[in-house]
């Protein structure tokens, strides 16, 4: 079988659609990865992707956008970047079985094409189109109803907590999979060398809403503390470069493959994670940092609210914290001072990390999916 996955990111990493692909080209699947790359204009390009010592097609479409910038400053690439979707499928349309989307601005098109040229169609829920941009009023209203009919058509719908339910509760999904932001990771201790100073490491997607310039300014005035910081969006790469240059304890990577990602988070001490809890889409957020925490033993900073903060509390992971500077500071300072406890956090992770979270009951779950889609194809 040949899948084609499609994402509206240049996959530059995108821990979620490498994972899943590299786990169905393990399994024999043949596999092409259709992506848009906001940062510049070009024609679509046919490259490589690299999943370890395994690799698949990707084909990148250059439209220049902005990540996180929203459906105002992104319309018009979006636009273009569905007529390429269609077009692409239409044109290739005898070279896949299954056609598997992740969210709404790649899955209208996708599941239109699917159904046309007689192909299975999977939508992949990362986030709930309207709670993830933020809408309101009519455009809340027009995104639920398209994204709904698309779940209530799709073969299959994937999401990613149990929790995550409760924004589709008025859809009827033929098969519902649940299939966790977790990391391919062994769950493996780590001591880390010791750091001069206490070491906290984000690297991930950029944005207003994840309390990141707060926590930079927060961390530049301590000595005591260091931030290694990467990733890209919402037009902060040059702040933080600036901060970095400032500030000998603010670290900046820029664009961070994963592997590297991971390597920057080993070697830390603290994971921060903290989301705008006044977002819907915040508090049912499964965010990668979590699971990465999880499987790399880290004590970690949440916002209270988010998603995932709650098993924070309940097996204390970490500490959890207001949304404001005030409550950085304690949660912090409560961290620092509780730091003969940070083996003791990390065990626990790792234990709930492996018999909850790993990849590997992911991976059951993936092939229970293709499994029924198997059985679709040979009808």
């Amino acid at each position: 079988m040949n899948v084609v996955l499609i994402r509206s990111n240049p996959v530059k990493p995108c821990p979620r659609t490498e994972k899943m692909a590299e786990s169905l080209i393990r399994r024999g699947y043949g596999v092409t990865v259709i992506a848009w790359d906001r940062d510049s204009d070009y024609p679509p390009k046919e490259e490589k992707l690299e999943l370890g010592d395994i690799s698949c097609r990707i084909i990148r479409i250059g439209l220049k956008g902005q990540f996180a910038g929203g459906i105002r400053k992104n319309l018009r690439s979006l636009l273009k970047f569905q007529r390429y979707i269609y077009q692409w499928l239409k044109k290739h349309k005898n070279e896949y079985d299954t056609v598997y989307a992740i969210d709404l601005d790649t899955a209208y098109t996708a599941q239109k094409a699917a159904n046309r040229f007689h192909k299975v169609f999977v939508y992949d829920i990362a986030d709930y189109y309207s709670n993830g941009h933020g809408y309101t009023g009519i455009l809340m209203k027009l995104s639920n109803q398209v994204e709904n009919r698309v779940i209530n058509k799709a073969f299959a719908t994937v999401i990613c907590t149990e929790e995550r339910k409760e924004e589709i509760k008025k859809t009827h999904p033929k098969r519902l999979y649940i299939i966790h932001n977790t990391p391919n990771l062994s769950a493996e201790p780590y001591i880390p060398e010791k750091h001069e100073r206490v070491r906290f490491a984000y690297i991930g997607v950029f944005g207003n809403t994840r309390f990141l310039p707060e926590l930079t300014e927060y961390i530049a005035k301590r000595k005591d503390c260091e931030l290694h910081i990467g990733g890209f969006g919402a037009n902060m790469e040059a702040y933080f470069e600036k901060m970095a240059a400032e500030h000998d304890n603010i670290v900046y990577y820029g664009r961070t493959p994963y592997t590297k990602t991971i390597e920057i988070e080993r070697e830390s001490d603290i994971l921060p994670i903290i989301y705008d809890p006044s977002l819907l889409n915040h508090v049912y957020a499964a965010p990668n940092k979590f699971y990465e925490a999880l499987a790399l033993g880290k004590p970690m900073i949440m916002a209270k609210g988010t998603g995932m903060s709650s098993i924070v509390e309940k097996y204390y992971l970490g500490e959890t914290m207001e949304y404001n500077i005030a409550g950085l500071e304690k949660a912090v300072n409560n961290l620092i001072s509780k730091r003969n406890q940070w083996d003791e956090i990390g065990s626990r992770e790792q234990e709930i990390y492996k018999t909850r979270y790993s990849w590997v009951e992911m991976e059951k779950r993936i092939d229970e999916l293709y499994s029924e889609i198997i059985k679709e194809l040979k009808q």
